[in-house]
Parts: structure tokens; C-alpha cells; sequence
């Protein structure tokens, strides 16, 4: 793992960063969520280190540490993107981003560090199928969009996937062998979390969207937003079944096409 800091400048290409504008939509839902959730997810994992053992879990401390720089760099820089959003006319999403924080809070101060460590890995587990999806299945949707927001999203993912297993294995010895359901329950709580956050997200931007078009435009655009939405499910269902299995494990994931070598640009 290496921390990166690429700097982009894109904040001028926000909000409609690409061609097929539920995409960029669906996509900018994303990332208003990004600020809130790796804050948490640093939080967690520096609590987790506390109590692993010097000796035996030498080798995660560290990479705990390049973990939370990582993700500290990705949320600055969404941060930056996300106040490009709601400075372009966006205010109904503001409710939704405090509300999430206010939920992390929640979690830090009332739940146990088991849950939280099982939560996290659920993120991250479907960080590697986002990777998966940019890399390789959306080239045609980036034709004619910004390569600013094209880079910070590559960027973003391609170390989602270099730190893959961090949380796995954070969470795995914080719960020892109890890790298999205590891990599905996370996953089904942050599937669930962050779906309806980027559904309620999602809805509130495109309708904004929608309030300026003709009736024809509307459902175009609810269409082209319908079949982004059924191509990312089809693409996502296997990767989310692999994830129920008591033998998944992230370090056996193969890296998306193209990533290392995206990479390489910011090392």
C-alpha cells in the first residue's frame, strides 16, 4: 500500500462530469457519502489497533496506518468534490450527509468494537466490487466525461482494492471464530446503510435535475437512470453472492484490468 496524493483539480466539471448524467448523478451520490463514512471507518480502525498485540499483530498495525492514510487522502479530496455539489444548487442533499454522520456517531459512542469492525469490512468488501465495475465495465459511459473525475475515481478504487484486506483482517481478530456471521451481519447492515443513503441521495439530485426538463427529457432521463441501475445489479450479483461465502477472503480477489498501471501515474 502506498498513500498517494494526486491533487486533482475538477471541481469546474461538477455536477454533470459526464455524457450520461444519471451516471454522474448516481456516481456524485457516492461521493457525498465518502467524507462521512472513511472518517468513520479511520476512527475504527485506530481503535482497533489499541487493541491489537504488539508481537503478534505487528505486520496489520502497520497496515493500519498506511489504511488510514489512504483513506484520510480520499476524503479530502471528495470533500473538495462534494462542496462543488452543494454549491451548485443541490441544498436538499445537505440533510442526508448529517444524518449519516450523526448515525457514525452513533455507532462509535453505543455499538461495540466488534460491530464496528464487522460494518467496515462490509464497506470495504463492497469497495472491490465498485473497482471492479470502473475499471472494466463503464468505459463506454467515461466517453466524453471530465478525465479529472475519471482519474479521482480510478484513483480512489484502485487503492480501495490495494487495501482490500485490511478491514477483513482487522475484523477477524477483533471477533476470532465467531468472524463468519458477525462478518455477513455487517455486510448486510452497510449494504443496507449506504443503498438507501445513495438511493435517497440520488433521487434528491436527479430530481433537481428533472424540475428544469420537458416531460420528454424526464423520461429519457428516468430511463437511461432505470437501465444504469439494472446494468450495475447484473454486474454486482455475483460478487455480492462470493461475499456470503464462509470462504470468502479479499486477498484471493483478483486486481480490475488496468489498475496497478492507473496507479503507477501517482506514485
Amino acid at each position: 500500500m502506498i498513500p498517494r496524493k494526486p491533487n486533482l483539480e475538477f471541481t469546474d466539471a461538477l455536477p454533470h462530469w459526464g455524457p450520461n448524467k444519471e451516471f454522474s448523478q448516481i456516481t456524485n451520490a457516492g461521493s457525498l457519502s465518502l467524507p462521512y463514512v472513511e472518517r468513520y471507518l479511520n476512527r475504527v480502525m485506530l481503535r482497533a489497533r489499541e487493541t491489537l498485540t504488539r508481537d503478534r499483530h505487528a505486520g496489520l498495525k502497520r497496515d493500519i496506518d498506511l489504511f488510514v492514510m489512504q483513506e484520510s487522502n480520499h476524503y479530502r479530496q471528495h470533500r473538495l468534490f462534494n462542496q462543488k455539489i452543494e454549491e451548485t444548487g443541490y441544498p436538499a442533499v445537505v440533510p442526508f450527509g448529517r444524518q449519516l454522520l450523526a448515525d457514525y456517531d452513533e455507532f462509535l459512542d453505543k455499538r461495540s468494537l466488534r460491530f464496528n469492525a464487522a460494518y467496515c469490512e462490509g464497506f470495504e468488501s463492497l469497495g472491490i466490487i465498485h473497482a471492479a465495475f470502473f475499471f472494466e465495465h463503464v468505459d463506454d459511459l467515461f466517453i466524453g466525461a471530465d478525465p479529472r473525475v475519471v482519474a479521482l475515481w480510478k484513483w480512489h478504487l484502485a487503492e480501495e482494492y490495494e487495501h482490500r484486506s485490511v478491514c477483513y483482517e482487522v475484523h477477524a481478530a477483533v471477533c476470532g471464530p465467531f468472524s463468519y456471521v458477525s462478518r455477513l451481519r455487517g455486510f448486510f447492515l452497510a449494504l443496507r446503510h449506504l443503498s438507501k443513503f445513495g438511493k435517497d441521495v440520488s433521487d434528491a439530485l436527479l430530481a433537481e435535475d428533472r424540475a428544469r426538463m420537458t416531460p420528454e427529457e424526464r423520461r429519457a432521463s428516468e430511463e437511461s437512470e432505470r437501465l444504469y441501475r439494472k446494468r450495475f445489479a447484473k454486474f454486482a450479483m455475483p460478487y455480492l453472492l462470493r461475499i456470503l461465502s464462509p470462504f470468502y477472503d479479499p486477498r484471493r480477489r483478483r486486481a480490475p484490468k488496468g489498475a496497478a498501471e492507473f496507479l503507477l501515474h501517482y506514485e
